[in-house]
């Protein structure tokens, strides 16, 4: 455990330095996802890797088609060739959140404040916490001193069973500096 904190620690504190501001777009074939995320990477935080964290934003359905809505932060490391145009392999956690009103009529539990348990209509918020690791690839290709363009594949192994697990195909942009 303390080595695991250690290395978050290490992590932190290298980004506190990073070298770059990423911004992307992702696609989930099977649960019909698509999402946003932005980040910073900070090269050579192990000795031909890199380490990034990042916050996502994805909407699909197959987790809640009334809430679609899922949030999360990304942190992990992925190699790093300086050259022009470099494939890579990385690996990763995500831990993310929904948050969504459910019925709560039945739970025996004055949900509203009135001081009245399990009335008609009375809700609840559910938070449905969801994590997972992933194995990363892609593609890195440097566009000047300033610009990367990366083009990734991530095999998310979902807590929220195997039918979720599912490729996430991204595209982004990193601005170095």
């Amino acid at each position: 455990m303390k080595k695991n904190i250690f290395a978050i620690l290490m992590l932190v504190s290298s980004l506190s330095h990073a070298e770059s501001l990423q911004v992307g777009a992702m696609y989930a074939e099977n649960i019909d996802g698509i999402g946003l995320y932005l980040g910073l990477e900070g090269e050579n935080f192990l000795y031909h890797a890199s380490g990034y964290i990042d916050a996502t934003l994805l909407v699909s359905n197959a987790y809640d088609a009334e809430q679609p809505f899922f949030g999360g932060a990304s942190v992990g490391l992925r190699t790093a060739f300086d050259t022009p145009l470099s494939p890579y392999l990385g690996i990763g956690v995500y831990l993310g959140q929904n948050e969504k009103e459910v019925p709560a009529s039945h739970d025996n539990i004055d949900n509203d404040g009135d001081g009245f348990k399990d009335e008609a209509g009375e809700m609840r918020a559910d938070n449905t916490l969801m994590s997972a690791v992933y194995p990363e690839l892609g593609w890195r290709i440097a566009l000047g001193d300033s610009v990367t363009v990366r083009l990734m594949g991530r095999y998310m192994v979902s807590s929220f069973g195997r039918q979720h697990d599912d490729w996430f195909y991204g595209l982004s942009l990193a601005f170095n500096q």
